[in-house]
């Protein structure tokens, strides 16, 4: 799984939990320990496109929370291969295409 997955899946989890905005510190993400630069980066970059949103915690280290405005990206981004749109068009148009061909 990507980190960009990773992280958005952890956090979604954390925020169905509290029923709310979940500050959850990127280190503490699993799989960050064992490359904290491609998580980071993926941070940076989902930060960025505002999917989630940065602010300190109570201790003043760095936390990341889901953007509640953005929950329906989210969903978009984590949601399985086999429900994406483009696929089941392609899989539509192959079976035209074989019906023709029958």
């Amino acid at each position: 799984m990507t980190p960009t997955k990773t992280i958005l899946r952890e956090l979604r989890r954390a925020h169905e939990e509290s029923q709310g905005a979940a500050l959850v510190r990127p280190a503490s993400i699993p799989g960050f320990a064992a490359d904290p630069d491609r998580f980071q980066k993926a941070v940076n970059e989902l930060l960025k496109d505002r999917l989630i949103e940065g602010r300190k915690d109570e201790d003043g280290r760095m936390a990341v929370a889901l953007n509640a405005h953005r929950l329906a990206d989210v969903s978009r981004v984590l949601r399985p291969a086999w429900a994406h749109p483009a696929l089941w068009a392609a899989a539509l148009m192959g079976a035209i295409g074989a019906g023709f061909m029958m």
